[in-house]
């Protein structure tokens, strides 16, 4: 299932490091039970990828393709201090505003104790709490 998500974000301009973090959240979501937020999110879009008769995830395919969604980039840093940062995120897939955030803000808290960072400007991030682990 990996694969195809990845292949299918592939065949709308995502990067592929993007694609895939995109599918492993999705992915996580339904493994922890939140089918809502999972791959039940695929229909079937012929008219969007007509060499592809196969289901993509349709709000994420077509944030991309109205151009809503930036499909390769990195998040922008605007504010930071020793435990705390404010993110742009360009418009980018929200697991991948999502995982910057979270590294940058892993790596504050190893530093000073604490890691705070809030994040504008992404897609929904769907089910965060694989950070928790």
């Amino acid at each position: 299932m990996y694969r195809f998500m990845v292949d299918c974000m592939k065949a709308v301009g995502v990067v592929e490091s993007h694609a895939g973090q995109l599918a492993d959240v999705l992915i996580e979501a339904d493994v922890r039970g939140h089918y809502s937020h999972g791959l039940n999110r695929l229909v079937i879009l012929k008219e969007h990828l007509p060499t592809m008769i196969t289901p993509v995830a349709d709000m994420y395919i077509k944030d991309c393709q109205k151009k809503v969604c930036k499909t390769d980039g990195v998040p922008k840093i605007l504010k930071e201090r020793a435990g705390t940062a404010w993110v742009d995120g360009l418009s980018l897939l929200g697991p991948v505003v999502g995982n910057f955030c979270m590294n940058l803000a892993v790596k504050k808290a190893k530093e000073t104790g604490v890691g705070w960072v809030c994040a504008k400007g992404k897609t929904p991030s769907v089910v965060v709490e694989q950070y928790q682990e």
